[in-house]
């Protein structure tokens, strides 16, 4: 009984982290890589205005709920990693810190 028990719980885990596994990489298909050059100029603008010193090491756009947002991942002087998020219309949606699995994708 407690091994029909232990096998029941390891599939049930098994099947949990494969759901995970498979909306990070959806998430990551939805994501199209494009240059900045490419974005709106109220986007672009945004971008600049927040980059406080730091570089663009990658730009994209995807689509949340229904919306196009554009990305700049950028790398601070001090080596922190931040994503800007912008609307299609230029309002700022976020500027946050990368986390490690995040940027080891």
């Amino acid at each position: 009984m407690k091994a029909k028990i232990i096998m029941a719980t390891a599939i049930i885990g098994v099947t949990a982290l494969a759901g995970v596994a498979y909306a990070g990489k959806e998430r990551k298909e939805n994501e199209q890589k494009i240059e900045l050059t490419d974005m709106p100029v109220a986007v672009q603008k945004t971008i600049q205005d927040n980059l406080c010193g730091g570089t663009i090491t990658e730009t994209a756009k995807e689509t949340e709920t229904g919306k196009t947002v554009y990305q700049a991942h950028v790398k601070k002087s001090g080596g922190d990693e931040v994503e800007i998020k912008v609307a299609e219309d230029g309002k700022l949606i976020g500027v946050s810190k990368e986390n490690d699995e995040e940027s080891n994708d």
